[in-house]
């Protein structure tokens, strides 16, 4: 039934992706099926030729969208024709994306009186810079977020790009891009860890409960906690939220009448006949019983499900795969590897690049026994039935019949996944650990790792440029803990600055990197952390680390820091593992800056001299003969150019 009389369902004809190629001469009669695990109505593409579109009462209703028949526009034939070639090259849940995002386009025009879509280049112009400015007071008012705006901006572009092939780059230059967020911050460690314990806990626990056909109530415990689960759709206990009255967990058993009437009275605050409780205790005792008596209950299947889960978000924190690149892995292949004492990768299709094939490591010493482990489950939950992929969802029906198995979509079970375990065995304080932020991770571990981005890159099948750009980011631990350091240096070197003046005596000896008052017994200074570079008389590099360092505010050591800070620049600038590098002299880049920056604020003389002395090494390249002759040196190996 439709929402007006004016409205009505036209005749139409349903076609897969495979027919999008073929010429219509009616395409606003066409209706687009993808497959049901992507969407199980179909997407009516032929109702955006009509200028007046409604919806229907029902959601279920899948006769297409009502329209007013005389609002038909001959002219978006065009349109719909373009956007089914665009989407016969597509993966159906980016068509069913890009069709949502066409239609939220196409109805904003509508609305706005653009009846012929783009009369012309102007028009088009026109159009995307006023829905841009309506999606941008949307984020204003709190109606939306950037990246929902962002999506829907690209739904406009998109459409623009295909009616106007020769001339859109005119058209969209005149618009500023909405800005999405870059991403989900980097997880700390302990957000990860507790994500590991929690998921190996209900992992092995949870899975050992059902291949042993333990009796309930099955006690999962993590960390210094447990959580007692009973065969009911709301019988797992932990110490997140109060428990049912009709179970007593710290005994592990149904509760009694008495019992259950007292904590309901608790709980709800009303009075319990005492009928209604021992009935209520019978039948919690009843489902416990025969639970105990079928080795393939309902609730230890859902069980196995809910370990299955778990055992794939520990896969994806070790591979560190898409989602889609993870629903990929077969089972197949993850027999070979166990079996076999070299292979230890799963293989995906990278569609984003083009069809690329990629291969996840699981490791042999953390990722095989889980593999394993998740085999033998696997086995149970099946009971002989035969699934291609390595995993698989589970249906409720599923979970009662053992017969209906679905596609694994990890983004969409992981979050329910994380949905049923908030607050139950896990606070419900935690947010979400999503597969982004596991592969950001897993990048930000190798990273500290000091592996290069090469190989950081490498490991997670994307290029260096993307991993640089999207998935180094540091946690805010480790940015305090640099910034840490950073004031550290800067404390370290006003103090070397003011020692030198206080404490000068005749007996130093002049280095490579400024003085020093008791050589060859290099000591790391007390006001340090751990570096990567230690005190060491003979390199030179190691000075600033040593508590035997002294440097004059005078032109001779001015001279020897900022030669040495125009060598360790040059290095940086040009060597072929920039990670590598930086890690190695950013600190002693930090060191030589502040104590510099400490003798210019002495007096103006001073600062005066700092200038006079940098602009000498920096613009004419003068250096110390020291520093000069170990440039020279590098440059004849190829390191400086």
């Amino acid at each position: 039934m439709c929402e007006s009389a004016n409205l009505e369902h036209r005749d139409t004809s349903v076609i897969t992706v495979v027919d999008a190629m073929q010429p219509f001469l009616e395409p606003e009669r066409l209706r687009l099926q993808l497959s049901k695990k992507i969407k199980k109505k179909s997407i009516d593409i032929g109702s955006l030729a009509y200028f007046i579109r409604g919806k229907n009462v029902n959601n279920h209703d899948d006769s297409g969208t009502p329209v007013v028949k005389s609002s038909f526009v001959q002219g978006r034939r065009n349109l719909i024709m373009r956007l089914l070639e665009s989407y016969a090259v597509m993966r159906e849940s980016s068509i069913l994306t890009w069709s949502y995002r066409s239609e939220y386009f196409v109805e904003w025009l509508n609305s706005n009186g653009y009846e012929e879509i783009f009369e012309s280049d102007v028009h088009a112009q026109r159009a995307y810079r006023d829905f841009t400015s309506y999606l941008n007071h949307r984020i204003m008012v709190g109606e939306i977020k950037p990246l929902t705006a962002s999506g829907y901006q690209d739904g406009a572009v998109n459409i623009i790009e295909l009616l106007c092939p020769d001339t859109f780059h005119y058209i969209l230059s005149g618009v500023v891009k909405i800005l999405a967020p870059s991403g989900s911050a980097t997880p700390s460690d302990v957000h990860v860890q507790l994500y590991k314990d929690v998921f190996l806990a209900i992992a092995q626990q949870c899975s050992d409960f059902v291949l042993n056909n333990s009796s309930y109530p099955c006690v999962v415990n993590i960390r210094d906690y447990e959580v007692v689960i009973f065969p009911s759709n709301h019988g797992a206990i932990g110490p997140f939220k109060m428990p049912p009255a009709i179970y007593n967990p710290v005994q592990r058993r149904v509760a009694t009448p008495e019992e259950h009437m007292a904590a309901k009275k608790k709980l709800d605050r009303k009075i319990i006949v005492r009928f209604d409780s021992n009935r209520a205790v019978l039948s919690a005792q009843e489902n416990l019983d025969a639970a105990n008596e079928n080795n393939r209950h309902w609730h230890r299947l859902y069980l196995s499900a809910l370990a299955a889960k778990a055992y794939a978000g520990l896969f994806l924190l070790i591979t560190g795969a898409s989602p889609t690149e993870f629903s990929q892995f077969t089972y197949e292949e993850a027999i070979e590897v166990e079996k076999s004492p070299l292979k230890k990768e799963l293989k995906a299709i990278k569609f984003r690049a083009g069809g690329k094939g990629t291969l996840y490591n699981i490791g042999r010493h953390n990722g095989l026994p889980l593999l394993r482990q998740y085999l033998k489950l696997r086995e149970w939950i099946l009971n002989g039935k035969q699934v291609s992929n390595l995993f698989f969802a589970m249906s409720k029906s599923a979970q009662g019949n053992n017969k209906n198995f679905e596609e694994f979509s990890a983004s969409s079970t992981m979050k329910k996944f994380h949905e049923s375990i908030s607050g139950v065995f896990l606070d419900p304080k935690v947010p979400k650990l999503s597969s982004r932020k596991m592969r950001k991770h897993k990048s930000n571990v190798q990273h500290s790792a000091r592996l290069s981005p090469t190989t950081v890159s490498k490991s997670l099948n994307h290029t260096e440029a993307v991993n640089l750009s999207t998935y180094a980011e540091a946690t805010w631990e480790q940015q305090e803990a640099e910034f840490g350091l950073f004031w550290q240096s800067v404390r370290h070197a006003a103090d070397v600055v003011r020692e030198r003046s206080e404490t000068y005596s005749g007996d130093s000896i002049s280095t490579a990197a400024g003085h020093c008052d008791d050589f060859n017994r290099p000591s790391v200074s007390g006001s340090l952390g751990a570096s990567l570079i230690e005190p060491n008389c003979r390199t030179q590099y190691g000075c600033l680390y040593c508590s035997h360092y002294i440097c004059h505010s005078d032109e001779e050591d001015l001279h020897k820091l900022l030669s040495l800070q125009y060598v360790i620049e040059s290095v940086r600038k040009v060597n072929v593992d920039a990670g590598h590098a930086d890690a190695l002299f950013k600190d002693l880049s930090i060191r030589i800056d502040f104590i510099i920056s400490g003798i210019g604020e002495r007096s103006a003389s001073t600062l005066h001299l700092v200038e006079t002395v940098r602009e000498n090494v920096y613009s004419y390249g003068i250096l110390t003969p020291f520093w000069e002759n170990r440039l020279s040196r590098y440059e004849q190996i190829g390191v400086v150019f």
